[in-house]
């Protein structure tokens, strides 16, 4: 293998790894969220939960910052990418890396 395919291969594994915690993420968020209140449920006495469940949003939180860590390095590796051969800048790697460090941020800072 040469180095452009070397350089693919970690981009794309980079990539789906980071993807793959942000989809995680997801569905830890969905499970750590507040119930919504709604007055149905109210009304026929189920419980519903008001805040953040503690445990999961620190495991959200950390699968979060994993994802940002992953998505940096991924980016690094990018750049390099870019400098050295002609492997084209990929889009989706900041964009992942700024969905995650502000989702990360409004989790240590706002919940």
């Amino acid at each position: 293998m040469n180095k452009l395919s070397v350089l693919q291969v970690i981009l794309t594994v980079l990539s789906l790894v980071s993807w793959s915690l942000a989809i995680y993420a997801l569905l830890i968020f969905g499970e750590a969220r507040p119930d919504r209140a709604v007055g149905y449920f109210l009304s026929k006495g189920v419980a519903v939960r008001f805040n953040w469940d503690p445990e999961l949003t620190v495991q959200l939180e950390h699968i979060i910052w994993w994802c940002a860590g992953i998505s940096f390095a991924n980016l690094l590796v990018n750049f390099y990418a870019k400098t050295t051969s002609k492997v084209g800048f990929w889009f989706n790697i900041p964009l992942l890396l700024l969905v995650s460090i502000s989702a990360g941020l409004y989790i240590r800072y706002v919940i």
